[in-house]
């Protein structure tokens, strides 16, 4: 059993053009037949009614929006599968879903796209073992056929 965890903001939706990122839709569609998809992200109650809006809820076993990401929210979607799950967690900041993923246990997938783009690892915790450009590379990346970055 396999099972993914999507970062919302920048990696899903994108805020500055206030809709999903090119191909997140068909991304989600394709890999929800296959795996377990989970969402986190900061935010209070606005945050969790533009999730509602943009219909993607259907996509996801669990939703979690805090106020503040923590290695709490990606142990929390741990805890609803079985022990026997491979993880994997796909975000824009290394200082965060990266980090918290690796922190984890899980194969991390840098999404090197837009403000944090730049945004480096400081430290091993925060090394992806994936990097894409494009959510399309994700299914390839869980079906194991894409060598590491």
């Amino acid at each position: 059993m396999k099972a993914i965890i999507f970062d919302f903001n920048r990696t899903i939706y994108d805020p500055e053009s206030n809709k999903l990122h090119e191909g997140a839709l068909k991304c989600l569609r394709d890999l929800s037949n296959d795996y377990s998809l989970f969402l986190v992200a900061k935010g209070k109650e606005e945050r969790k009614m533009l999730i509602k809006s943009l219909k993607i809820e259907k996509f996801f076993k669990f939703i979690s929006v805090l106020e503040e990401k923590s290695l709490q929210q990606f142990s929390d979607c741990q805890q609803a599968l079985n022990l026997e799950t491979e993880w994997y967690v796909v975000g824009d900041r290394t200082r965060k879903e990266i980090k918290y993923g690796n922190q984890c246990n899980m194969i991390t997938i840098w999404f090197k796209d837009g403000k944090f783009a730049e945004e480096l690892p400081n430290d091993d915790d925060e090394n992806p073992k994936y990097i894409i450009n494009n959510l399309s590379q994700i299914k390839k990346i869980v079906k194991g056929d894409a060598g590491t970055d």
